[in-house]
């Protein structure tokens, strides 16, 4: 406990960020590239019938994992302003709570979903072929998600107690084993997307059993307690933990909606090129969610122990790093489209001319996007859920919204623009509650002040 606090107070902003933020980015990008190299698999083995399947059906998995994030993300806040505040057995509970809740929530989401899924596809426009794949994918990974959501509750707790490191050497041996054994179920065996959703699922249910080993060996400063009184626990992590699950969830809302216009205008070729920038978006946002969840502890506890202007100093320097990322990859997809949709799927020449045009497009999303996810984090950070709920409902859903509305009338050409505009409003709402809440009532935290040595 002692050691966390040292960890998280006194070491120096800078210092801080490169021992925590950049394992934890690196962490954070290898717990989901998964999902993007299995489509890539899928893509390249069985083709793009399967490839669109796997892309319609993501958007459900993705929900119900969304559920135990919810819960990781809830919970930690809480239990980081708790161990901030000193006050351990609170942590514990709290801590308890949120593991058990979270697999059984995540279950009955998974199982809901998946029940509905063959009704959901057909009135999205998917046909008998396209429903199969799509059918095959997401039962498989239902079986194995009362065990594989926890890996996302493990790896926010590891950061919690310390553990970044260990944390970052988890999720990349977990993207690996999730490689070979996709690798050797499409590639070596050519079997089907379910296999697929098999070897994925295999390879988080490891990882997540040897994240959970040092918890329940008493080793972490994190430990199961008995439960009691968890109503009012529940509650807090729930309300906490709002943000991040209405940004995860409705933005898989958009993505169905997205998928069923694409669908309507364009096809199977549509809905996959689609699939491709959001496989990729799927590598990205983690990246972005990695600089601020790695530093959330810290910034809840120095907010806990009255240390404010801290926990700007140290919300300062990922701010600068989301930017930074938000750049890079923008140049990376205006220059190199093509070369990307073509890792994924081999095409004739009229739709990778399409592919490019659509992904330069909306590629422009990330020349803004980290205005929003910046702003959105450090609110959650220090438990400001209804200001930072307002910046997921529009990051995720209204603004997308909105503007499939608004563009659907132009066909294919207008949808390709409903992410770069979106991410427009969103930065400027952003803008807004920076200087309404922050600046204009000059709170500590918000000033964003100068360094502190390093």
């Amino acid at each position: 406990m002692d050691s966390e606090k040292e960890f998280f107070l006194k070491t120096s902003p800078t210092r801080l960020f490169f021992r925590a933020a950049v394992p934890g980015a690196i962490g954070m990008i290898a717990s989901n590239i998964y999902f993007s190299v299995e489509m890539l698999m899928v893509g390249r083995f069985i083709g793009q019938t399967a490839f669109a399947g796997g892309n319609l059906a993501m958007p459900l998995l993705l929900i119900a994992y969304a559920v135990a994030d919810m819960v990781a993300v809830g919970s930690s806040i809480g239990i980081a302003l708790r161990l901030g505040e000193g006050r351990k057995e609170e942590a514990d509970r709290i801590f308890t709570a949120a593991v058990i809740s979270a697999s059984l929530l995540s279950t009955i989401a998974a199982v809901a979903l998946t029940a509905a899924g063959p009704m959901l596809f057909r009135l999205m426009g998917a046909d008998d072929a396209l429903i199969r794949e799509a059918m095959a994918y997401l039962g498989v990974y239902t079986v194995f998600i009362p065990l594989t959501c926890l890996v996302f509750v493990f790896d926010n707790y590891l950061r919690i107690c310390g553990r970044v490191r260990f944390s970052m050497v988890m999720n990349i041996v977990m993207a690996l084993l999730c490689l070979v054994l996709e690798f050797i179920f499409l590639c070596i065996f050519d079997l089907g997307i379910g296999f697929a959703a098999l070897g994925t699922s295999l390879g988080m249910s490891i990882t997540c059993i040897i994240c959970m080993m040092p918890f329940i060996r008493g080793r972490m400063a994190l430990r199961f307690t008995r439960l009691r009184g968890v109503r009012d626990t529940l509650r807090e992590i729930f309300v906490q933990g709002l943000p991040s699950f209405l940004n995860n969830t409705s933005g898989r809302i958009t993505s169905i909606f997205m998928n069923s216009l694409l669908l309507h205008l364009g096809g199977d070729v549509a809905v996959s090129i689609y699939g491709v920038f959001m496989n990729i978006d799927g590598i990205i946002v983690p990246g972005m969610y990695g600089v601020f969840d790695s530093l959330q502890p810290a910034i809840g506890y120095n907010w806990g122990a009255k240390r404010r202007d801290r926990a700007g100093k140290i919300a300062f320097r990922c701010v600068i790093a989301l930017a930074v990322m938000c750049a890079a990859f923008t140049f990376v997809l205006e220059i190199f489209p093509g070369w990307i949709f073509s890792l994924f799927l081999e095409a004739d020449g009229a739709v990778v001319t399409l592919a490019i045009h659509a992904i330069s497009i909306m590629g422009l999303t990330y020349l803004v996007r980290w205005i929003s996810y910046s702003c959105q984090s450090f609110l959650s950070a220090v438990g400001k859920s209804r200001e930072a709920t307002v910046l997921s409902l529009c990051n995720a859903l209204l603004f997308p919204m909105l503007m499939m509305f608004l563009l659907k009338g132009s066909g294919l050409e207008g949808l390709w623009y409903v992410m770069p505009s979106a991410a427009v409003l969103t930065s400027a709402v952003a803008v807004v509650i920076y200087f309404v809440q922050i600046r204009s009532r000059r709170q500590p935290c918000g000033a964003l002040p100068a360094q502190e040595g390093a």
